[in-house]
């Protein structure tokens, strides 16, 4: 297998043809992540880790090149791996059957026109009274990175610059502590995709729900898509009532 340099990324791409996710197309414009190959000019396998996600891609009969596949996720074990063919799944069974969990993810419609501007506004009002939200910038950048729960909104990012210049976020600060936001955990040409969190002894305030919504509506005005993908049943009911749509579960793999 053989590491990819920022300006190789693109011969990942037919690989990633199929896919929709924001992680993966980041990696092949060379905006963020590491990718393994098994070939440049025409690869059949590859391996692209971003942030903390790990895809397995492709499929080929060498036997060689699983044990490279399983060198190579030894590095990067309790990543989310998504494998999206039975050869990558083969490989994690294989190689780490009494060291690997699996977990069930939930995939979110991409539907363009499917958000309701003054749906989201009325959410935002909802909360405005009591709490304000912020847009991430340099005012508040460092304080978000710093904190342990809310990291995630712009940690991907090299610079506060590279945030600037790529990303998109609002946070809601109380009493001077980071209490909810919602943030482009990624992103590539024409899309995002969005984390988000409330720390606990603050939800069910609507919070959540307020900033995804500021981040939706600076993604409509800019033309770019905010793509969402859930973890859990809570994650899929909060998408559902800003507008998204469920599509279905989907496997992913951890090793440890």
């Amino acid at each position: 297998m053989i590491e990819l340099s920022k300006e190789e990324m693109y011969c990942l791409r037919p690989l990633c043809e199929r896919q929709l996710d924001v992680e993966l197309w980041s990696c092949v414009e060379g905006s963020m992540g590491r990718a393994w190959v098994d070939s440049k000019d025409e690869p059949s396998i590859a391996m692209v880790v971003v942030a903390d996600l790990c895809f397995l891609l492709g499929c080929t009969e060498d036997m060689s090149d699983k044990v490279t596949i399983k060198k190579l996720l030894e590095q990067f074990k309790r990543k989310i791996i998504v494998s999206y063919s039975n050869y990558g799944v083969s490989v994690i069974e294989n190689y780490f059957s009494n060291n690997h969990k699996k977990y069930i993810r939930y995939k979110i419609k991409k539907e363009p026109d499917v958000f309701q501007r003054d749906k989201l506004k009325g959410f935002i009002e909802a909360v405005e009274p009591k709490f304000h939200i912020e847009k991430i910038d340099e005012s508040n950048y460092n304080k978000v990175l710093e904190d342990e729960f809310m990291a995630d909104c712009c940690s991907n990012y090299s610079s506060l610059e590279k945030f600037l210049k790529n990303g998109i976020g609002y946070v809601i600060i109380n009493d001077g502590e980071i209490i909810s936001g919602a943030s482009s955990y990624s992103y590539c040409k024409g899309s995002i995709d969005i984390t988000i969190g409330t720390k606990k002894e603050y939800r069910q305030l609507g919070l959540a729900l307020a900033c995804a919504s500021k981040l939706i509506l600076d993604c409509l005005n800019k033309n770019i898509y905010p793509h969402w993908d859930a973890s859990n049943l809570e994650s899929v009911a909060l998408a559902e009532k800003l507008g998204y749509h469920f599509e279905k579960e989907y496997e992913t793999y951890s090793i440890y």
